[in-house]
C-alpha cells in the first residue's frame, strides 16, 4: 500500500473522530441544560433596527444591535413559567425595581423573577412577578425602545401587544454575521464614448436646432375628464 495514501486515510479517520466527539459534546451540554432548566442564549428584540438585550457589569441594562459578550444570557427556571435572567459575562441578574426600572444586581431576589409567556408570533414576553400596577392589575414587562434603551415597565405604553416587549431567544451564540452582496454596475464597464466634436458657433435662426443638441422635452399635462349621467 502506498505510504502517503495510508497517512491520508489515518488523518481522515482522526478528523472524523474529532468532529463526532465535538458534536457529541455539544449535544451533551444541550441535554444537561434541558435537564437543569438552564438555557444559554441571546434575547433579540425586533423593535427599531433590532437589539439584543445586554447586561453590563456596572448594573446598566440596554440593547445592542450587534451581538457581543454582554448579550450572552443564561435563563434558568425557578418555578413553572417563572425564570431568572443572568448575564454570563457580567455575572449579574436582571431585575426590576418597584418603579418599573430595569437594572442588574449581584444578588438574586424577588425583583429578579420574571414570568415568561409565549406569544402567537413565536416571540416571548417577560413580566415582573411581584411588580405591577396594583390599581389596574396590568403587568410590567421588560422592554426596549427604538434606540436600544431600557423602557420603564410602569409606562402605560409598555404592553404585551407592543413590539418593544417581544423577545426571541437565539440559541446560536457563534452565528456569523450576515454577508451582504453588491451588484455590479454594468454601465461603468462600457467604454466611454468619445466626446462630440464641437462645431464652430453659428447663428441659429428661429426653429433651427444645433447639431448634437438634445431636444428639450415638452411637458404635456393631461386633465381628467369627468362624465356625469
Amino acid at each position: 500500500m502506498n505510504v502517503p495514501l495510508c497517512l491520508l486515510t489515518v488523518a481522515h479517520f482522526i478528523s472524523a473522530a474529532a468532529g463526532a466527539q465535538h458534536v457529541a459534546l455539544e449535544r451533551q451540554l444541550q441535554e444537561e441544560e434541558v435537564r437543569s432548566g438552564r438555557r444559554t442564549c441571546r434575547l433579540y428584540c425586533r423593535v427599531g433596527i433590532g437589539f439584543h438585550l445586554q447586561i453590563h457589569p456596572d448594573g446598566r441594562v440596554n440593547g445592542s444591535h450587534e451581538p457581543n459578550q454582554l448579550s450572552v444570557l443564561e435563563l434558568f427556571a425557578i418555578s413553572q413559567g417563572v425564570i431568572g435572567i443572568k448575564g454570563v459575562y457580567s455575572n449579574r441578574f436582571l431585575a426590576m425595581n418597584k418603579r418599573g426600572r430595569l437594572h442588574a444586581t449581584e444578588w438574586f431576589s424577588d425583583d429578579c423573577k420574571f414570568r415568561e409567556r409565549f406569544q402567537e408570533n413565536s416571540y416571548n414576553t417577560y413580566a415582573s412577578v411581584i411588580h405591577r400596577n396594583h390599581r389596574t392589575g396590568r403587568d410590567w414587562f421588560v422592554a426596549l425602545n427604538k434606540r436600544g434603551k431600557a423602557k420603564m415597565g410602569s409606562s402605560p405604553r409598555v404592553k404585551s401587544q407592543h413590539v418593544s416587549t417581544h423577545f426571541l431567544p437565539r440559541v446560536g451564540l457563534h452565528d456569523s454575521r450576515e454577508r451582504g452582496f453588491t451588484i455590479a454596475d454594468r454601465s461603468k464597464e462600457r467604454r466611454k464614448a468619445p466626446p462630440p466634436v464641437q462645431a464652430p458657433p453659428k447663428l441659429l435662426t428661429k426653429g433651427s436646432v444645433q447639431a448634437g443638441a438634445v431636444p428639450r422635452r415638452t411637458q404635456v399635462k393631461y386633465w381628467p375628464k369627468y362624465r356625469f349621467g
